[in-house]
């Protein structure tokens, strides 16, 4: 990194933290009173608005102020970076309950966990407002997006560390009551989150008609997260014994979340505009009519930090995020034929004879999602043909060993990382409809099989990236995979990867062993060598350790298995 970028770094990082010192940040004492806090309507909100910081983002935050694509820590790419608790620890199993990524987490969220609680116990002091034109009052929605909002952070405790201790209310150190929890098990963890959901359904409207109130919990993003919800907990990691009953769950609550969707005015985004196709839009378009659920304020500096982590070195890029080989090969021939079935004991290419790959243009005639993407040898990329060959323009031979592809997905070709100009800020969509047409297809072929309902929420997704039709003849076993492989290159780097592995219990398999990159010699042949031969141990690595430091204070919590 230059030092001219970190200098800027650096200046960004200390901005953002002066800016999240927000008066209602602070205890009571310090500023002003609790009383004072939900003494007035708009108090109150604002207390509640700081619940919507801790939503996901572009990119996560490392200890020391960097970012990275969780990505980074699947068969999806490589994080060019070596410090503490990024994903690069996840790829060499070099993580532990003392130091692993994303171990602020868990005090991120139950920090905004007990503020959501303190506005709960505090709501019904909360002066009322009168609604206009006989809609719910803007207390009534605060309330909702509360119960929402809790809902959502107990399910992303959930996703890395299974049955956490339920608190629901504020816990006092001085009130002599029991601070120290344990761990719930996970079906009460689940029917707690289902609890939430159901109470800001049951109060909140389908969508917001104030373009002011974009972002913020409706009960259309409250049954899209029913839908995860249920299709995690129904999958293997939680389901060992398959019951179909859970399956069943799942498929009707996608099912209701989809029509939901669809009837609030959500569509696949579809048709080319201002020089981008469907796909692209949706990551490009802050008000994207396929976003169910996106950050509020898009934020100029991540899609600042999103452009120069994931830009070419050669258009002074920083190269963060590289794409690996095993995810370039997802991506299907344009007749529906994967184009690489793996790779030999050489490192050569199983090539799938019904796909017309072509080893000597590898690139050519693939899905069109590919080209959106994914940013490949001699493409083109702001107005210059990225040149891997040593001498080439993108020539790391003496540098960090790098995959030799860029993501390309929600990152801006015309910013200019060398004069700023160009930049336009974009959102971080946490939920789309195109997901909830692939949650319904797995849970309902799980629960009954390929029917044609399966096939038709495919083929709804594929068809708007002009792919063809799933072969109607497929099996529940074929089918699963085509639907895996679906969400792999739909959802590619918007952080699904990393969970759907681990609630399939494939990572022991897609994340342990050697990853491949792309190599090109001075006459521009192609050979795949390993980039990285990477640890995913079946007996821990499922679930994240509790933080020691979390121990240290409450013996209570029980460790998760492996970890001790």
């Amino acid at each position: 990194m230059k030092k001219r970028n970190l200098i800027i770094l650096v200046f960004i990082g200390l901005v953002m933290i002066a800016c999240k010192k927000d008066y209602l940040e602070r205890t009571p004492s310090d500023f002003i009173s609790e009383d004072e806090v939900f003494k007035t309507l708009n108090n109150a909100e604002a207390f509640l608005n700081n619940a919507y910081n801790t939503l996901p983002n572009f990119q996560e935050f490392t200890d020391y102020g960097g970012r990275y694509n969780i990505g980074g820590g699947t068969d999806e790419m490589m994080f060019h970076g070596y410090n503490a608790r990024t994903p690069y620890d996840f790829n060499n199993g070099n993580w532990n309950p003392t130091s692993f990524p994303m171990q602020n987490k868990w005090s991120d969220y139950y920090t905004v966990i007990r503020r959501i609680n303190g506005f709960l116990e505090k709501y019904e002091s909360i002066p009322e407002e009168i609604a206009q034109g006989g809609g719910a009052s803007r207390k009534t929605r605060l309330l909702g997006e509360a119960h929402g909002l809790r809902a959502y952070y107990y399910f992303q405790l959930f996703k890395m560390w299974g049955g956490v201790p339920i608190i629901s209310k504020t816990l006092d150190p001085n009130s002599g009551e029991n601070i120290y929890l344990k761990r719930n098990t996970p079906a009460e963890v689940i029917a707690f989150i289902k609890e939430d959901i159901a109470k800001a359904v049951s109060i909140l409207p389908a969508r917001h008609e104030d373009d002011a109130l974009f972002g913020r919990v409706n009960a259309t993003i409250c049954r899209m997260l029913r839908s995860e919800v249920s299709l995690f907990y129904a999958s293997a990691l939680w389901n060992r014994t398959n019951e179909t009953s859970r399956w069943t769950i799942a498929s009707v609550d996608a099912k209701e979340a989809l029509l939901a969707a669809l009837a609030a005015g959500h569509s696949l985004s579809k048709g080319f505009s201002n020089g981008r196709n469907a796909y692209e839009r949706v990551f490009h378009e802050l008000n994207n009519a396929e976003t169910i659920w996106a950050r509020q304020d898009p934020g100029g500096t991540e899609s600042w930090f999103l452009d120069f982590y994931n830009g070419t070195l050669g258009t002074n890029g920083w190269y963060a995020n590289g794409v690996l080989q095993e995810m370039v090969d997802a991506y299907e021939m344009r007749n529906g034929e994967l184009p690489v079935l793996g790779y030999d004991a050489q490192g050569k290419q199983i090539v799938n004879p019904a796909s017309g790959y072509d080893p000597a243009n590898p690139y050519g005639n693939r899905d069109p999602r590919f080209y959106q993407s994914i940013t490949f040898p001699f493409s083109g990329w702001k107005g210059r043909t990225v040149d891997i060959r040593p001498g080439g323009n993108e020539d790391i031979s003496s540098g960090v060993v790098r995959s030799h592809y860029w993501t390309k997905k929600s990152v801006l070709e015309a910013h200019n990382l060398y004069t700023g100009s160009g930049l336009a800020l974009r959102r971080f969509p946490i939920y789309r409809l195109a997901e909830l047409y692939l949650n319904y297809a797995e849970a309902q072929n799980e629960a009954l099989g390929p029917d044609q309902s399966v096939h038709d929420a495919m083929n709804e997704v594929r068809s708007r990236s002009e792919m063809p039709n799933l072969p109607a003849t497929l099996n529940q076993a074929q089918m699963r995979l085509r639907i895996r492989n679906e969400r792999r290159v739909e959802l590619a780097f918007e952080g699904f990867r990393f969970y759907d592995v681990r609630r399939w219990m494939i990572a022991e398999l897609v994340d342990n062993g050697p990853v491949r990159r792309v190599v090109a010699d001075p006459n521009g042949n192609f050979s795949y060598p390993v980039l990285q031969t990477r640890v995913f141990d079946k007996s821990k690595h499922y679930l994240f350790p509790i933080p020691q430091s979390e121990i240290d204070k409450n013996n209570l919590l029980e460790q998760n298995p492996g970890w001790k």
